[in-house]
């Protein structure tokens, strides 16, 4: 982990998770009968939901143990 870098990863691992994870809320709103216009909209908010929790999740995590992906100094 670089220098000052909070998150693990790289930029673009993060918006890709975030990405399938709205993608995955979609498909399964479509999947357990809602409406298109209605799961692209659930799907959006909680998938953004999701992945923000996550990267404040890992950012506390990371923070609080130190963990620096084994990487030495």
């Amino acid at each position: 982990m670089t220098e000052g870098q909070v998150l693990p990863g790289t930029a673009i691992e993060w918006y890709a998770f975030g990405a399938l994870l709205v993608v995955g809320n979609i498909v399964i709103r479509v999947l357990t009968g809602h409406t298109l216009a209605a799961s692209f909209a659930m799907g959006l908010f909680y998938g953004l939901a999701m992945a923000m929790l996550a990267v404040i999740l890992v950012a506390a995590w990371v923070t609080l143990t130190g963990d620096d992906d084994g990487e030495t100094e």
